[in-house]
């Protein structure tokens, strides 16, 4: 089961209520979550129940139909067909409960050992901002300059990995 934190303030622009949370997992796999749930469901009413934009739920949906995921009954109803191999949390296998220690006195010290730690060798961009918890520009920042420097590899977009 995901943890929830409490949310303050949205990308978007607006502000939502403090009451309400957001899970940990990603938008991508909270819809493939529901219509495995629902079985057969409408874009608008995932949307509603998952409290996300229609448009992002949307083009979820039309990218499982084009993998062969979701099956698309009628206008903007999907029948789900099977799970996608690559639905994963955003900690990429960092128990929430069992975050590592971030050793180092620098920035970047503690980020090329928490990648020295990673589970499956290589960590996305939102899982070391969330275990590092510093401010979003700034991970992208360190991360952007290891990088540049050769210590830290770019797997592909948002996935890092220490070099071989």
């Amino acid at each position: 089961m995901a943890q929830h934190v409490k949310a303050g303030h949205g990308g978007n622009g607006r502000t939502r209520k403090s009451t309400e949370t957001i899970s940990k997992k990603t938008s991508r796999f909270a819809v493939i979550e529901q219509l495995e749930k629902l079985g057969t469901a409408r874009g608008i009413e995932i949307a509603r129940e998952l409290r996300l934009k229609p448009t992002t739920v949307g083009y979820v949906l039309y990218q499982l139909r084009l993998s062969g995921h979701a099956k698309r009954v009628k206008t903007g109803v999907y029948k789900f067909v099977r799970k996608p191999k690559d639905c994963h949390y955003w900690d990429d296998g960092i128990h929430p409960e069992k975050v590592p220690l971030l050793k180092g006195s620098t920035m970047p010290d503690q980020i090329l050992n928490l990648l020295s730690e990673a589970p499956h060798g290589a960590l996305s961009f939102r899982a070391i901002w969330k275990v590092t918890g510093y401010p979003r520009n700034v991970a992208g920042a360190v991360l952007s300059d290891l990088a540049r420097r050769g210590l830290v590899e770019k797997v592909r977009r948002g996935l890092y990995k220490l070099p071989s």
